[in-house]
């Protein structure tokens, strides 16, 4: 990525937790940059899947768990692409 965007204003940016002037200036950069845009669909993608977890799921023990954490992370994705099936 050539790019002078850095990943806590994109997560912030993502989670809708920017204030307005900066949500609009990170806006106008996502539409631009494309690596930016697909750090930002990432994120958005895995806070999706994180908050599909039961609570009991968020509490404990993580080891072990973050390959299937990304794998359903991927799956939601592959879920809104159009034509696109999992497998």
């Amino acid at each position: 990525m050539n790019c002078e965007q850095d990943m806590p204003e994109l997560a912030a940016y993502a989670l809708a937790a920017l204030d307005p002037a900066d949500a609009v200036r990170v806006d106008g950069h996502v539409r631009e940059c494309p690596a930016c845009a697909a750090d930002v669909d990432g994120l958005r993608t895995t806070l999706a899947a994180a908050r599909a977890l039961p609570v009991e799921e968020m509490l404990g023990n993580w080891s072990g768990k973050l390959p299937e954490l990304r794998e359903a992370a991927v799956r939601a994705a592959l879920a809104e692409i159009p034509g696109v099936t999992g497998s």
